[in-house]
């Protein structure tokens, strides 16, 4: 039986990290969680089952998200936090690294969530279960 305390069998979080403008995330809003306590205060954490994406990671790799994997996306700050929060839980979204607009503060990520209201039907049919609930 192979030691399932080996480096290589360390579960890696699923958050998705915003390290280039064009950086993405899409597919459908699956659960909230606010007031998680983390290094920097309390933050909200948004998980989306994927219909796809891509985002560099803080090695600088690019990662494909791929479709049916379930990813986090960590709260912004009050006015992406209300977006997001305006959505409902089955709805299908996107979330993108944009470019600041010229004059804004360059060390602040624009993350600008997206969506046109609809619902993912077959999600909420399927009584709206992520992997691992």
């Amino acid at each position: 039986m192979s030691n399932i305390f080996d480096d290589k069998n360390e579960v890696q979080m699923q958050s998705v990290n915003w390290g280039a403008i064009g950086d993405h995330i899409f597919g459908t809003k699956v659960a909230v969680r606010h007031n998680v306590d983390t290094q920097y205060g309390k933050n909200s954490l948004y998980s989306i089952k994927a219909e796809g994406g891509e985002f560099t990671d803080k090695h600088g790799a690019k990662v494909t998200i791929k479709p049916g994997e379930t990813w986090d996306v960590w709260g912004r700050n009050d006015i992406f936090n209300a977006q997001l929060d305006r959505m409902q839980i089955g709805q299908k979204l996107g979330i993108k690294f944009v470019p600041s607009m010229p004059g804004a503060d360059e060390k602040f990520k624009y993350i600008k969530p997206y969506t046109a209201g609809e619902m993912d039907q077959e999600w909420l049919e399927s009584g709206g279960v992520i992997a691992g609930e």
